[in-house]
């Protein structure tokens, strides 16, 4: 751990972060083409790009941390041949919370190319991207001297220091420095209303560089914060939907800040300068699927033009937010898949979208055994495995005293089943 420290210095930057950016030109006048896809099997909980495009990185709930490496030479625009993806797989100790590349990560270069890791019970792991080997660990300690996992991870935009949210509070720890980091309460006291109360499941920091940052709870508030002032709010967003799955600030205008809550289909945004309402939504094609508590991620292209956001009928859907008003509509719908669809995120140097689909669904049965069909205090006891647990639940079990790893006796058999989980590339480029 002490010598992986020394492999980089955060915030370094590199030949290929210096070129000239070039945005990349989408074709949203048709559906776009499929190129790539892939069955993956477990339920997978998100899918991110690294800076270059090159890879992706994959959480799922088998425990595995999937990397995937693009062939450019197959990926080219002037080859109409499929784009090729060969993975690695990392097999981890605990379920996946988070996970978040290192900004500058490219496979071009070995020393940049590792990503964060937060899994259930254990320290935050500095993750080596080529071969899996833990490069650094990060420790948040709880009162009862337990490891706490985050469940939402951001870099600031030096890449020297990233922050961790938690309940009730945000730990701020040195890239450089692997050990114990700094703890920003974000609540004055237990038994204050004050503050951002609950799990922060989600950080963004301003791309304009003054060093404001917004945080987001499972209790349902969003509020405004600085790494100049600690853990103290600033300013909160009034008229918030319910509980806070993702923030994320316009690329190009840093007063919008965009964000997804669960139980709703649309998407709420407001000017951080009048946070006393909100100041669009964001409204796709109307769902028969009910609302659910699963993560869904949606993503802004880096020209600032184009929003991609994909819905629980395995729809993606593409908005206009250049410019915005009171109420948007998709302008570019499509059927990407059969399941819904957790992630649609834009590859950062070519035209094509990358979506993830998959979700889990559960099969109640009531058992002769059960108190109700037999009169007494007998029933079934099921165990629930550590990866069938939800995000919002886990940290609140574990303050409540609960022993999530106990078996539970309940009156009903539960068969879980995965949906449609599959791994979509798509091509938007003009043509």
């Amino acid at each position: 751990m002490a010598d992986s420290a020394q492999t980089f210095h955060a915030g370094e930057h590199y030949s290929n972060q210096d070129a000239t950016v070039q945005y990349p030109t989408y074709n949203i006048s048709r559906p776009p083409s499929q190129v790539l896809d892939i069955e993956l099997g477990p339920c997978c909980r998100s899918a991110k790009w690294c800076s270059d495009g090159e890879a992706i990185l994959t959480g799922n709930e088998d425990r595995f941390l999937d990397v995937y490496s693009v062939d450019e030479q197959s990926d080219s625009p002037d080859d109409n041949q499929s784009p090729s993806l060969s993975k690695r797989s990392f097999r981890q100790g605990s379920p996946i919370y988070e996970t978040a590349w290192y900004p500058y990560a490219t496979p071009r270069n070995p020393s940049t190319y590792c990503f964060l890791a937060s899994l259930r019970d254990t320290p935050i792991r500095l993750v080596d991207a080529t071969d899996g080997r833990l490069r650094a660990s990060y420790k948040i300690v709880d009162h009862r001297e337990r490891f706490v996992a985050p469940h939402s991870i951001a870099f600031n935009l030096t890449a020297q220091k990233f922050y961790c949210g938690f309940l009730d509070a945000i730990e701020v720890f040195d890239l450089s420095v692997p050990g114990e980091g700094t703890r920003l309460h974000t609540i004055p006291s237990k038994k204050s209303r004050d503050g951002l109360r609950g799990i922060i499941s989600s950080l963004v920091f301003c791309p304009d560089h003054s060093g404001l940052f917004a945080a987001g709870t499972f209790s349902s508030s969003i509020g405004m914060l600085s790494e100049d002032t600690g853990g103290q709010i600033l300013m909160y967003l009034d008229d918030v939907k319910g509980p806070v799955s993702q923030l994320l600030f316009h690329p190009t205008n840093p007063r919008l800040l965009f964000a997804r809550f669960r139980h709703e289909q649309s998407l709420y945004v407001w000017d951080v300068r009048n946070t006393s309402q909100c100041y669009s939504s964001l409204k796709g094609p109307i769902t028969s699927s009910q609302p659910s508590n699963q993560r869904r991620y949606f993503d802004i292209d880096s020209s600032g033009r184009w929003l991609v956001d994909g819905d629980q009928d395995g729809n993606i859907n593409i908005y206009k937010v250049d410019t915005l008003q009171s109420e948007n509509k998709s302008v570019l719908s499509f059927r990407a898949h059969e399941d819904a669809i957790s992630t649609a995120v834009f590859r950062p140097t070519k035209a094509m979208v990358l979506s993830v689909s998959g979700s889990r669904r559960f099969d109640v049965e009531k058992t002769g055994n059960s108190p109700e069909a037999s009169g007494d205090d007998g029933g079934n006891i099921i165990e629930i495995s550590d990866d069938e647990e939800e995000d919002g639940a886990t940290d609140s079990d574990s303050d409540s005293g609960v022993d999530r790893r106990a078996p539970r006796t309940v009156g009903a058999r539960s068969k879980v089943t995965i949906g449609d989980s599959r791994m979509k590339l798509w091509q938007l480029s003009m043509e």
